[in-house]
């Protein structure tokens, strides 16, 4: 009988305890988050979602079976498909960045952005915005750190984003403690991309042609050219902080082993055409080396050293899966981690671009259908006082990398065109050459030639 009573108040004891517990209070089970509006910004919580599911399981078969997406990997793909097919520039995503399917809140500027600012401007404000919500949210994680036991509103909030996620805390202090204390250092911003993924879908369309039918040439999954769009959204004028160029985002050195050297007035990375090629070379380089297209397109991030160290470390046929899970975060970090999550969420991007993006527009050029062509100059000239205005047209559209339009060209430069330009003065490199020579040595191999710019 005391066995029982003791039983019975055990049981009352542990109700009341877990009635304070905000991890357990019933009142925290409300459906959607509220949203809160201000002149800037709307701030809503984001509840995770299964509609999107039909693109990445592929429902068409459109995705080659290296690139379907497997369960260690659906819950970034997601997020980073978020990134590029919901989420607008004007859109800052608050999540952790271990656990991609943690997602805050989202941060919406859309009214900032119709006031007309300046870009500069309006970059600056939502990006000093964003941190001042990225810090009230890490203080509030703080709160629960210290204090397990808060029944704040807004730690209240954050339990919801939790659960939204099927993330649970521990039930033990210490261990909640730990916890709370890892996502506050965990917590990350992420801009939205859908907009930039919807301009570069139409800057390609000149170049698609050209680079199905080259990347199949060489053998290479059409797949791949998703890592422009990833890279820099196909801008051929992108440039990074630390140098990188073009739509394929070339570094200087890795550059140097593919195409000829540029000058202060041209670089080879912004022409389309000749990085493409270049890229597909590096590409075919990597899975020889790596034998997997998972290694492959991640080493275009991080080279192939990490990769095949980890590959030796562990002593057997080794995935990305293995590389992820046993790399340190000094040597393969957030980028490396998540760059071909982020190319299987772009990939499967532009499999279902005519169901994901209802504004795209054709390109306005009548030449867009058309093959591109490569030619090499056989001599110093001008190219306004060589070419006609039809054929000046073709080549200053398809040709970012230079900036001497106006001047001489050297002998030996590559230039790209849709349309023939003069055997006089230009030779064209046969398709046979883009395949089996680097550009930088289609010179060499098409041998001396001699012009009249008569």
């Amino acid at each position: 009988m005391i066995f029982v009573k003791f039983f019975v108040f055990s049981i009352l004891i542990s109700v009341l305890v877990t009635s304070s517990d905000p991890y357990f209070g019933s009142q925290l089970f409300t459906g959607e988050g509220p949203r809160e509006a201000s002149e800037d910004v709307r701030e809503r919580l984001w509840m995770s979602t299964d509609a999107f599911r039909p693109f990445l399981n592929d429902k068409d078969d459109r995705i080659s079976k290296e690139f379907k997406i497997s369960p260690f990997f659906y819950p970034t793909v997601h997020f980073w498909f978020l990134i590029y097919t919901q989420f607008e520039s004007t859109s800052v995503v608050i999540h952790d960045k271990t656990n991609l399917s943690i997602i805050y809140k989202v941060l919406d500027f859309s009214a900032l952005a119709a006031k007309g600012l300046p870009k500069n401007t309006l970059y600056v404000l939502q990006q000093k915005i964003s941190r001042e919500k990225l810090e009230s949210l890490r203080r509030d994680l703080g709160v629960l750190s210290n204090d397990p036991f808060s029944l704040t509103p807004e730690s209240k909030k954050v339990y919801q984003m939790l659960r939204a996620a099927g993330v649970s805390a521990p039930i033990a202090r210490a261990a909640r403690i730990k916890f709370f204390t890892d996502l506050r250092d965990n917590v990350r911003t992420q801009t939205g991309q859908k907009n930039f993924i919807r301009d570069g879908l139409v800057r390609s369309l000149p170049y698609q042609r050209f680079l199905n039918k080259h990347f199949e040439a060489r053998n290479l999954p059409r797949e791949l050219l998703a890592i422009p769009f990833l890279e820099s959204s196909f801008n051929p004028k992108a440039q990074s902080k630390v140098n990188a160029l073009g739509i394929w985002q070339f570094m200087p050195l890795i550059s140097s082993y593919y195409v000829p050297k540029g000058s202060r007035n041209f670089d080879y990375r912004q022409n389309v055409g000749v990085a493409s090629v270049a890229a597909g070379f590096l590409l075919s380089e990597n899975f020889q080396i790596l034998k997997s297209w998972d290694l492959a397109v991640t080493a275009y991030n991080s080279g192939t050293r990490h990769l095949l160290k980890t590959k030796r470390e562990l002593g057997r046929r080794v995935t990305l899966e293995d590389v992820i899970v046993h790399s340190d975060s000094r040597h393969f970090g957030f980028a490396s981690k998540n760059f071909f999550s982020e190319f299987l969420a772009l990939a499967h991007t532009l499999a279902y671009q005519d169901e994901l993006f209802d504004s795209l527009h054709a390109s306005d050029r009548a030449d867009v259908e058309d093959d591109l062509k490569f030619f090499i100059s056989k001599c110093d000239l001008k190219l306004e006082r060589e070419l006609p205005s039809k054929l000046l047209d073709d080549v200053y559209f398809h040709n970012h990398h230079t900036g001497l339009m106006n001047s001489k060209i050297p002998k030996g430069f590559i230039l790209t065109a849709k349309q023939n330009l003069p055997t006089r003065s230009f030779r064209e490199v046969p398709a046979n050459l883009l395949v089996r020579k680097r550009p930088k040595d289609w010179q060499a191999s098409l041998g001396h030639q001699s012009c009249s710019t008569r």
